[in-house]
């Protein structure tokens, strides 16, 4: 969840390592902080809130560290900021160290005190108890006695032009650009930086060396890599005084094009053979990246008569799932570093099961565990609510559903020839923007409000509610349409908003009717459909029709009016959509 980076350089290295902090904030913004190592020692500078509280008169040194904040142990506060201090040392750490009260207590008992509430403060109070004068073995020694997960990027004023890093499970790149080298948490918050990057894998150390980057095992001796060349991504740009969430979902079409043109391209042999003779396929995912595998599941269930099994990922290993070799688990996740999705993952390929990831990031960990990536070409997606990921993830997921039907039946389903428009109709559902806002100035008062839906439709629905829940801070939930009567009808009262997305016309009157039993008592319902024609005097009030799309692919473009609703309803009620508080973009802790 918090984001880390060092950085060496010769000059300018507090400038540059600032500006990979501002563009890593994404990973968490209760606090940041930095150091750098000098002549004179190592300087701190750490504050609670944004990365913009540290800016000031630049921290002299050619080595640096710097952290944004997302708050496990201990409140946002300056005392709970990185980096933390021990004697020679400053240390920037994200993970959870389970272990922390054990090593704080052993500690504690040798006379030293804590100044913070973190886990992090008990790892560089271990590396000064360690240290002998060898920084490397110091912090090798201490990330040998952690249990839990970390990324930990080290300092020592013995050694001003090197910085020690660690990785176990908790993602670190290394990145090496024209007049400086770096190591990060994410490789976007490298580009234009950076013309190469490699990701460490668990248990490797980093050691920056000056300009030099050398891999480690824990004894010291290099591992071999080689460094790809990366390319910037087709990150959203803010128009004006937008935000980054409207910015990203007007990119929606062309992360459509760029996936399927990628798509077009992918081999997809190696999961012919056992997609072919699946018995179950099973999802692990979490937040929207779980809607959009729930939305795949329904699919495939249906049109390759395949049983698939949709579990969130932080539940998925701990029901000892019936998973085993002859089985594919389907794991999506936008960063790829979501823990919890990386722990069904690694369970999965343990019991012997193909993996297919869908991602968006192709050197992340998730990427790298897969038998099978699809990859989304959603570009940096920087505001923390999902919008085209999420579209994009379900380009692919729609993709892969049509080639696992092709694998068993010999012929393509008809909607998959369809998937050239869809790019398109995705940029006749963004014109619904100006309908969102005139909706969301009408509800802005809402204190709670329903979304319902009925087959994959109540799919849309789930993400339509998580996005008022994340960035709006309003109570939304979601049901199916016809459990609506089952108990949740009780909360309904007079001017209660009531959404409805009904994009398939054998549904449609069902859904119609749900909606009038919610009208019935006091509700103000709002219908989502391309039947507006046949819905005409039902009582809801009815939105804009969707562009039109085979009904199977209707997910694509039914839930941007409520991405556009969810943003605007923020906005409207004096909120930032792209900082959402409690939440991080990438959720990497169990």
């Amino acid at each position: 969840m918090c984001g880390i980076v060092g950085c060496f350089a010769e000059s300018g290295c507090y400038e540059k390592l600032m500006a990979a902090l501002v563009n890593l904030e994404y990973r968490g913004y209760d606090s940041a902080g930095v150091a750098l190592a000098g002549e004179k020692g190592i300087a701190v500078r750490k504050k609670k809130g944004a990365v913009r509280n540290l800016f000031g008169q630049p921290l002299a040194g050619t080595a640096g560290i710097g952290h944004t904040r997302w708050a496990t142990h201990g409140k946002p506060s300056d005392e709970n900021a990185h980096p933390h201090t021990a004697g020679k040392f400053a240390l920037v750490h994200n993970g959870i160290i389970e272990n922390y009260a054990a090593l704080r207590a052993e500690l504690s008992a040798r006379g030293e005190t804590f100044s913070s509430e973190t886990d992090s403060e008990v790892i560089v109070k271990l590396i000064a108890a360690l240290y002998s004068g060898d920084f490397f073995a110091a912090v090798a020694a201490a990330c040998a006695r952690l249990k839990g997960s970390y990324a930990v990027a080290v300092l020592c004023a013995d050694h001003p032009r090197e910085i020690v890093c660690a990785a176990y499970k908790s993602p670190l790149v290394a990145g090496a650009g024209k007049g400086a080298v770096y190591v990060c948490s994410d490789v976007p918050a490298l580009f234009g930086a950076v013309s190469y990057v490699c990701p460490a894998e668990d248990g490797e150390f980093l050691h920056v060396c000056g300009s030099e980057i050398v891999f480690r095992r824990a004894d010291g001796t290099p591992v071999p890599k080689v460094f790809c060349r990366t390319e910037e991504e087709g990150g959203a740009r803010r128009q004006g005084g937008g935000s980054y969430m409207e910015a990203e979902i007007a990119q929606i079409p062309q992360g459509i094009s760029r996936t399927l043109a990628c798509l077009r391209g992918c081999d997809f042999a190696p999961a012919a053979r056992v997609l072919r003779a699946a018995g179950r396929v099973f999802t692990a995912a979490c937040g929207t990246a779980h809607h959009a595998a729930l939305a795949f599941g329904h699919l495939l269930s249906q049109e390759a008569r395949i049983p698939v099994l949709c579990e969130a990922a932080s539940e998925f290993r701990y029901g000892d799932p019936l998973i085993g070799a002859g089985d594919v688990l389907v794991a999506v996740s936008q960063s790829g570093e979501t823990a919890d999705t990386l722990e069904a993952v690694r369970l999965a390929k343990q019991r012997g099961a193909f993996v297919i990831a869908v991602c968006n990031a192709p050197l992340s960990t998730l990427s790298r565990l897969a038998d099978l990536l699809l990859q989304t070409c959603a570009g940096a997606e920087v505001a923390v609510a999902a919008t085209k990921s999420y579209n994009c993830q379900l380009l692919c997921l729609y993709y892969l559903a049509a080639q696992a039907v092709f694998f068993k039946t010999t012929r393509f389903p008809a909607w998959f020839f369809a998937l050239e428009g869809a790019a398109r109709a995705c940029g006749q559902a963004l014109e619904s923007a100006a309908a969102a806002e005139r909706l969301a100035r009408r509800l802005q008062g809402a204190r709670a409000m329903y979304f319902i839906g009925r087959g994959a439709d109540r799919f849309t629905a789930a993400e339509g509610a998580l996005k008022v829940r994340e960035i709006a801070y309003v109570f939304a939930e979601s049901c199916p349409a016809g459990e609506l009567k089952h108990g949740t009808l009780a909360l309904v009262e007079e001017g209660f908003p009531v959404f409805a997305v009904a994009t398939a016309r054998a549904l449609l009157q069902k859904t119609v009717n749900s909606l009038a039993e919610a009208r019935a008592r006091g509700a103000r319902p709002v219908l989502f459909t391309q039947y507006g024609a046949e819905a005409a005097g039902c009582g809801a009030e009815l939105f804009p029709p969707l562009p039109s799309l085979p009904e199977p692919l209707m997910p694509l473009v039914s839930v941007i009016p409520l991405q556009w609703f969810a943003c605007h309803f923020c906005l409207l009620r004096g909120f930032d959509p792209d900082r959402p508080r409690n939440l991080a973009k990438s959720v990497t802790v169990e």
